[in-house]
């Protein structure tokens, strides 16, 4: 029989297992605020960057909620994401809300407009919920380039085929260099604000826990990477307390019961990430480090 890894059933065996440890559960905003940290604690963040992702966010907010578990999901404010009713009750499940923001990107490297965007997306969130974090969208693609679906990733095959631009070189993060997100109320931000040297990264971009080749932007500085095989591995992790503090970073369309709908989530994600191999090979050559 099969054994499938990356199903929403697994992803609640994790949970119970992180719930049941000697871990405490923490949110980035509770991270940022408290002074006195505890000596073993796990952060749970997920990524909602597309509107196809959103039934799967919802019932992982959910269940989470039903078994005592509260996450930290940062949002897009693209119209396919950006669905006031379902943010508004994932927070009354008592979830933190943050903003994930691409400005750089939207903007086209124009660091003015870049903080302009940030403003009033930041402030469209908020009307909802008083964010006090955010993290940056890691996705290489310019705006309105959806490789979630396969319609999508068609959409971007003919660009390239055309020799349209379909790929941005700027990191939104580096807005930072110039700006100081304190000044408008971010508290910390889950990659900048974190000392990574203290606290493992673990994301399972790329439905993996550690194909780190195929990543563009997901990866943080720090030492604390270690090599998971697979969620039993994280598990076991857990179990054995073998890392005292921990981000896990999860994109909810990665956890997939129904078989049909986890293999062609499966097919997608093969297909992105020989998308994300070839543009590596591309930077490379062309002198960029992709980041």
């Amino acid at each position: 029989m099969l054994r499938r890894d990356f199903t929403f059933a697994k992803y609640l065996e994790l949970c119970r297992r992180i719930f049941d440890s000697n871990y405490i559960l923490l949110t980035m905003e509770q991270y940022f605020t408290l002074r006195n940290k505890p000596n073993k604690f796990i952060i749970i963040r997920h990524d909602v960057d597309y509107g196809n992702d959103l039934s799967y966010t919802l019932k992982m907010a959910r269940k989470e909620a039903e078994m005592g578990i509260t996450a930290t999901y940062y949002f897009r404010t693209h119209d396919d994401v950006f669905k006031p009713d379902i943010i508004r009750e994932i927070a009354d499940l008592g979830h933190e809300i943050g903003y994930h923001y691409d400005v750089l990107g939207e903007a086209e490297g124009d660091y003015d407009k870049g903080i302009m965007l940030f403003k009033t997306e930041l402030a469209k969130l908020r009307q909802i919920y008083d964010v006090k974090t955010m993290s940056m969208h890691g996705g290489p693609l310019i705006k309105g380039m959806n490789a979630a679906t396969i319609s999508g990733m068609l959409h971007i095959l003919g660009n390239v085929i055309r020799m349209r631009k379909v790929f941005v070189p700027w990191a939104s993060k580096d807005l930072w260099k110039k700006y100081d997100f304190r000044k408008y109320g971010i508290i910390g931000d889950a990659y900048l604000s974190i000392n990574f040297n203290d606290v493992a990264y673990i994301s399972d971009t790329n439905r993996s826990w550690s194909n780190t080749k195929h990543r563009l932007n997901d990866y943080v500085d720090g030492n604390t990477n270690v090599y998971i095989r697979n969620t039993d591995d994280l598990i076991g992790i857990i179990e054995r307390e073998d890392i005292q503090r921990m981000v896990i970073l999860t994109h909810p369309p990665n956890w997939r019961d129904e078989f049909g709908d986890w293999l062609k989530w499966l097919v997608i994600q093969k297909i992105r990430n020989t998308g994300k191999a070839c543009l590596k090979t591309y930077w490379k050559r062309d002198g960029s480090d992709g980041s």
